[in-house]
């Protein structure tokens, strides 16, 4: 009886850390002292908290999402306003139509912010609402825009709230420090493997079956999900030879 080999190396992130993180649990479980392994599996948790920080701010990079989203709000909210001023230049009203001219200028000095770089778009929202809640704030009134400023800045502040909590490196940098700390995990984790294999044939299987056939039942799993995964990924490649006229 020995431990089975997997390939780490094709799990993606997320299910390589639980893989870890249920190797861990399970020596932890039956101790590494009663498994002979104590100075290895020392050195393999200082690897495994690394993995664990690296993955971390991956998943941090998921506020691009929300930045993404909290931008088409904030640009819809920006356009809205605008058609609403410029819509009143045609206002029955004299005077509103003077005041929907002099926030034209206005409007047309920012420009359509929300096609700006994202960082240059929150900075020009934010001073063209200086603009609208100060010195134009009673011509914003008189074209019914007061509203729609006040909406806009809590989307821009939210928007902004984002951005500054969004990790300060880049996600490909990101990328390069998980990549690392996988490949040290994934090497301490075999140096275990080798030496639990070796003692169990050299002190019998007795204080190492239970631990191996468990291990290897949750290896057994992850090797189905990379299965299962090879296998409709050579099915899709199948589907394309075929239709592109190839042989197989």
């Amino acid at each position: 009886m020995k431990i089975s080999k997997i390939h780490t190396i094709h799990l993606r992130n997320d299910e390589h850390f639980q893989f870890h993180t249920e190797f861990r649990d399970l020596v932890q479980k039956e101790t590494p002292l009663k498994l002979k392994i104590q100075q290895q599996f020392e050195a393999y948790l200082p690897l495994y908290g690394r993995a664990d920080e690296a993955l971390k701010k991956i998943n941090k990079s998921s506020l691009t999402a929300q930045i993404q989203e909290a931008d088409k709000a904030r640009d819809e909210i920006f356009l809205g306003m605008a058609e609403t001023a410029k819509g009143a230049l045609k206002h029955f009203n004299p005077e509103v139509r003077a005041a929907a001219n002099r926030l034209k200028m206005v409007f047309d000095t920012y420009g359509n912010v929300a096609v700006k770089p994202l960082n240059e778009q929150t900075s020009a929202v934010y001073n063209l609402l200086q603009e609208l809640q100060g010195k134009y704030a009673q011509d914003a009134e008189a074209v019914g825009i007061t509203q729609w400023a006040v909406e806009l800045q809590a989307r821009n502040n939210a928007f902004s709230g984002l951005m500054k909590e969004r990790f300060d490196e880049t996600a490909s940098r990101c990328d390069i420090v998980l990549r690392e700390a996988r490949v040290e995990l994934d090497q301490s984790y075999f140096a275990i493997r080798e030496k639990i294999n070796a003692l169990a044939i050299v002190e019998g299987e007795a204080d190492y079956e239970n631990f191996i056939r468990t291990l290897n039942a949750v290896i057994a799993k992850y090797t189905a999900i990379l299965n299962s995964r090879q296998g409709k990924r050579g099915k899709k490649e199948t589907e394309n030879t075929q239709t592109n006229g190839g042989s197989v």
